[in-house]
Order: C-alpha cells, then sequence, then structure tokens
C-alpha cells in the first residue's frame, strides 16, 4: 500500500483578515455571517435558527442577511457551499477523478487509493477544528434535508462516492454501481463518522479526555486495518465465485 493521502493543510473557517475599504468590509461581514450561521444550524437546525440568532451571533446588523443572501434560505445555501468548497479543496484524496484513469489502474492501485481516501477523510474529520462545525451542519442535512442537501449532494458527495465505488470495484473486481459497492463504500464512511457523531460515547469508552493526535493515529490505524480487511474478504469472494 502507499502512504497515506493527507488532507491539505488550511485555516480555520474564520473570515479572512482584508484591508480596509467598503469592499472588503462587505465581504467580511458575509464570510462572518456564514461562519456563524453555519454553527447555528448546525446546533439548532434550520427552522430553529432565526436571523436575529445569526446576526447577534456575527455583530451585524440583521439588514445584512438580507443585503449579502437575500435572506435565511439564502444563507443557508451559502453555508452549503461553502461545505462543499471546503471539503472539495482540503480533501486531496476525495478528488471526483477521471473514470478512464481509474478503469487504467490495477487492483492493488486501486485499493491503495481508497485506503487513503478513507484514512484522509478520517483525519480531517477528527483533527481539523473547522470539521466539527461541517460535521453538524452534514449531519442536520442528512437527519432532516432541506434544498441545501441538493447542493451537497449533488456537488460534493455523490460525485465523491461515485469515485470511491468506481475504486472499490477496481480493487475487488465488483461491479462499482452495485448495491453491495454502495453499502459497502458508506459502511467504511460510517466508521469514520461515528468518532465525530458519536464522539462523547466514544470518548467514555476509551476513558480518554479528548481525541488528541495520537488518539487520531489509533483510530486511523483502525480504519486501515479494517479496510484492508474488508478489501481482502471480497477480493476473496470474488476469487472463488
Amino acid at each position: 500500500m502507499t502512504d497515506d493521502i493527507q488532507p491539505t493543510a488550511a485555516p480555520s473557517l474564520d473570515p479572512p483578515r482584508a484591508p480596509e475599504g467598503s469592499a472588503a468590509a462587505g465581504e467580511k461581514t458575509r464570510a462572518s455571517l456564514i461562519r456563524v450561521a453555519l454553527d447555528l444550524f448546525g446546533r439548532k437546525g434550520y427552522d430553529a435558527t432565526s436571523t436575529r440568532d445569526i446576526a447577534g451571533a456575527a455583530g451585524v446588523n440583521i439588514a445584512g442577511i438580507a443585503y449579502h443572501f437575500g435572506g435565511k434560505a439564502g444563507l443557508h445555501k451559502a453555508c452549503g457551499e461553502l461545505v462543499a468548497g471546503v471539503l472539495a479543496e482540503r480533501l486531496s484524496a476525495l478528488t471526483v477523478g477521471d473514470p478512464a484513469a481509474d478503469a487504467g489502474l490495477s487492483p492493488d492501485e486501486a485499493a491503495a487509493l481508497f485506503e487513503g481516501s478513507i484514512t484522509g477523510l478520517a483525519r480531517f474529520m477528527l483533527a481539523r477544528p473547522e470539521a466539527e462545525a461541517i460535521a453538524r451542519f452534514m449531519v442536520r442535512e442528512q437527519m432532516d434535508p432541506t434544498p441545501t442537501f441538493e447542493i451537497l449532494y449533488h456537488g460534493l458527495i455523490r460525485p465523491r462516492h461515485e469515485r470511491l465505488c468506481r475504486l472499490w470495484g477496481r480493487a475487488t473486481g465488483e461491479d462499482p454501481a452495485s448495491e453491495a459497492v454502495i453499502i459497502a463504500v458508506s459502511a467504511l464512511f460510517g466508521q469514520v463518522m461515528f468518532f465525530r457523531v458519536g464522539r462523547a460515547t466514544a470518548l467514555r469508552r476509551l476513558g480518554w479526555a479528548d481525541i488528541d493526535e495520537t488518539n487520531v493515529e489509533t483510530i486511523v490505524e483502525a480504519v486501515r486495518e479494517a479496510t484492508r480487511a474488508m478489501l481482502a474478504s471480497r477480493r476473496a469472494g470474488r476469487a472463488a465465485s
């Protein structure tokens, strides 16, 4: 196997420092509103989060939301676009890829890319500080989808999930569009996400105070072993049949 594909280094979701000027100030206000809204929407949900809550937490006049986004729905959409952009940029392993190029990979090369993608996702979701707000927002959209889910699904989730299914199929010889492959890939995503959305349970059961750098690597190694074992099992089953 190749070394893990690491998530690219990145700053937090805080708005960038901008030079003085009305345009720069407006962009800083817009970025602040998105950052605050992303957190509040993730914590409280769309319906329970008011524009007054967002403006107050951002220290911005409430009229700024209508000015920059047209209202709460537009701000929520902007949060989804930010999440899609951040994950696409910072998880370089989870690229959409070229189907023709993927078809030319050897089974071992495809398995290595798949493994690197899953472990890279684990490192981002567990170690990056901005991942908490992103995960809360994403979970809300999974449990109670709004129109913003379409942005996340078509612009981020589906093309990358399809790429991972292609890699899995190339590594095991299975049909990447089959129900069995889609479920297998989703299950491996789920084992990573447990340590983010089930963080309190994980910490309590493990007796950890936090998921620090050492603990992240412990989890990543477990994810790696599970991924290799599952790939090997499916390869063996395919060969036997």
